[in-house]
C-alpha cells in the first residue's frame, strides 16, 4: 500500500508535500491508497486526503467515522465532506515549501536575539498569538521547539510548528513590526528544519497576502492547487 501511496503523491510533490513529509518524518501512516487517491493519518486525529476519484473518496470516508481535522487536497470535494461530516469551519490554503538544502541568512536585526521558548512563555504566547490558542496545545508546541525573538530582554515575536508539521504560530507584536523580525524568525525555523534533513513547509490562507509575500521573500515554492482544512474548533 505504501508503494501505491508514494506513486500517487509523487505525481505532484508540491501539492502533497505535507503528506509526503508526514510519512518521511514518521509522524503518520498510510490509511488508504489506490491509483485514484491516498489518505494519510497524521498523529491521532489529522486526516490528509487527496483523490481525483469520487469512488476512492467514498472508500476513504467509509474508514473514517468523524475526523477532528481533515486536510482535503481537492477543492471540488470539500462540499461533499462538509455535508458528510458537518464541520463548522473551513480554511482554504496554498501549500508552500522550501525546497533547497541551503541554509538561509537569518538577517538578525540590530538589538534582536533569538532563543528557544520555555514553558515560562506559554501564557505569553496564548495571550499574543493572533488566533484562538489552547494552552495545552501551545505547551505541546513549545516542547516541540518554538523560537522567540527578544529585544531589550522583551519577547518581540515567536514562531513554531503545528502538530502536523507545518511552520506556523508566527506572531510579531505590533510595536516590533516592520523591522524584519518575521523574516528572521521564519528563516531560523527553516534552518532548524533543514538541519534535521526535512522539508520546511507551510499552509498559507489564500487571503493572507502579507504571509504570501514573506514566503516568496524566503524562497519558498507554492503549489498551484489549494488544500482545505475542515475543523470544528
Amino acid at each position: 500500500m505504501n508503494d501505491l501511496a508514494y506513486e500517487y503523491l509523487n505525481r505532484d510533490r508540491l501539492t502533497h508535500m505535507d503528506m509526503l513529509e508526514t510519512l518521511r518524518r514518521g509522524m503518520g501512516r498510510v490509511l488508504y491508497a489506490d491509483d485514484g487517491g491516498v489518505a494519510v493519518l497524521n498523529g491521532d486525529y489529522t486526516y490528509m486526503i487527496s483523490t481525483e476519484d469520487e469512488q476512492s473518496l467514498k472508500k476513504i470516508c467509509a474508514m473514517i467515522k468523524r475526523p477532528e481535522l481533515i486536510a482535503m487536497h481537492q477543492l471540488r470535494f470539500v462540499p461533499f465532506l462538509q455535508e458528510l461530516y458537518s464541520h463548522k469551519y473551513k480554511m482554504e490554503c496554498l501549500q508552500c515549501a522550501y525546497l533547497s538544502a541551503e541554509k538561509l541568512d537569518e538577517k538578525l536585526p540590530q538589538g534582536v536575539e533569538l532563543r528557544m521558548l520555555t514553558m515560562a512563555e506559554r501564557d505569553f504566547v496564548v495571550e499574543h498569538y493572533d488566533h484562538p490558542a489552547d494552552p495545552p496545545y501551545i505547551a505541546e508546541r513549545i516542547e516541540a521547539g518554538m523560537i522567540g525573538a527578544y529585544c531589550g530582554g522583551e519577547c518581540a515575536g515567536f514562531i513554531g510548528t503545528h502538530s502536523e508539521g507545518t511552520m506556523g504560530i508566527l506572531e510579531v507584536l505590533p510595536e516590533y513590526r516592520r523591522r524584519g523580525i518575521a523574516y528572521t524568525l521564519e528563516a531560523a525555523m527553516i534552518n532548524r528544519i533543514v538541519e534535521k534533513g526535512c522539508v520546511p513547509l507551510a499552509h498559507i490562507v489564500t487571503t493572507n497576502k502579507a504571509s504570501m509575500l514573506l514566503q516568496e521573500k524566503l524562497g519558498l515554492s507554492f503549489s498551484e492547487k489549494t488544500l482545505t482544512w475542515l475543523y470544528d474548533e
